[in-house]
């Protein structure tokens, strides 16, 4: 073939060149022309691929060599992404046998059915015989083992500019022909622009168990509103009300030792209370049951009694109000220690008399 191609160039360049010649002799205008048409016929065909060059068939034969070794050793593994280098750099029909046998055995079924269909198809380049009847042999099996997927597309989806089918991620071929497939999960995707995505999910088990996937329309994509900020972008903090304390456990605190206060005088007020009602039924009984009724001298019962449990309540009373001082002197240093923020209530102080002291009471 690459002779007959030379010949029918040399062949084509020598025409050429004559009629540039015969042009030459007609007048300037036509050898130019004659020249141009020359150039034109005489220019080689450009391949749809570059020929690899001598390292990249180097490089290619070698992994083919270490990936041989590898299925030798029961490593298919690691053999097939070197077959699969190997045939990236130097396609030919031999390493995609290969590769397709190595696949089988790692349980890529349908990638290794692809690439015996490949290599089986009438017309595939640098196929022999042998080859081609092996490939199609190993494909019609494989086929018998294997689910199926068909991907159809409607006239409407199929005329949009830009449409893109993809079968879990790649580029789906043979387009509404059932093509087997993995046993499993796939996901087919159909997009172009201004169309909203079409995508579906299928499941697909059983050896020759065919499952259709109808594309009929992809809809209009709507025109997308002015994105509105996200709910973190922007933080909205409402004023604090005038008179509120930015810091509620110091407030609480205060409520409480407040508590405490109100509390203890309460407690103090009573027993106190208590004591002096005791004391007047010591008096009472100490003219009748004491020798010196104004010192409690040499008393018969319940003398002894009645002034011991007065003496109990003046001494609880006394402790009650103590406390209250105490609660209210806590109260005092947390308002005054509260942070400036907002107005202070107004602040009246009382004095108030217990039975054996006194008490100092805020109102906050």
């Amino acid at each position: 073939m690459p002779e007959e191609i030379s010949r029918r160039s040399r062949r084509s360049s020598g025409s050429t060149g004559g009629s540039a010649a015969r042009a030459a002799r007609r007048g300037p205008g036509r050898a130019a022309l004659g020249l141009v048409l020359a150039l034109a016929a005489s220019a080689p065909a450009v391949t749809a691929r570059a020929e690899p060059t001598i390292a990249e068939r180097a490089r290619a034969d070698a992994l083919r060599r270490e990936a041989q070794e590898l299925l030798a050793a029961s490593r298919p593994e690691a053999a097939c992404p070197k077959l699969e280098e190997s045939d990236r750099l130097s396609p030919s029909a031999a390493t995609k046998l290969e590769l397709a046998r190595c696949r089988e055995g790692t349980g890529r079924l349908a990638s290794a059915w692809a690439l015996y269909s490949e290599v089986g198809a009438e017309g595939a380049a640098g196929v022999d015989a042998k080859q081609g009847a092996e490939a199609r042999e190993r494909a019609a099996a494989l086929e018998q083992r294997l689910p199926r997927l068909a991907i159809v597309l409607s006239g409407e989806v199929k005329a949009l500019p830009g449409l893109e089918v993809r079968l879990d991620g790649v580029e789906a071929r043979g387009l509404g022909e059932a093509r087997p497939v993995e046993p499993g999960k796939h996901k087919v995707t159909a997009t172009a622009p201004g169309r909203e995505a079409f995508t579906r999910e299928v499941e697909v088990s059983q050896p020759r168990q065919l499952a259709e996937v109808h594309v009929t329309a992809l809809e209009p994509t709507a025109a997308a509103p002015d994105p509105a900020p996200a709910a973190g972008d922007v933080a909205w903090r409402r004023p604090d009300p005038p008179g509120v304390r930015p810091d509620p456990i110091h407030r609480k605190l205060m409520w409480v030792t407040g508590g405490l206060t109100l509390a203890g005088i309460a407690l103090g007020s009573t027993f106190g209370g208590l004591a002096l009602s005791t004391w007047s039924k010591v008096d009472d009984a100490a003219s009748t049951a004491c020798s010196d009724p104004a010192r409690y001298r040499d008393c018969a019962q319940p003398v002894p009694n009645l002034s011991r449990r007065a003496a109990s309540y003046a001494t609880v009373s006394d402790f009650c109000f103590i406390a209250a001082g105490a609660a209210l002197a806590g109260t005092a240093v947390l308002w005054w220690t509260l942070p400036p923020d907002g107005p202070r209530a107004g602040a009246r102080v009382q004095i108030v008399p217990g039975v054996l002291g006194g008490a100092v009471v805020g109102v906050f």
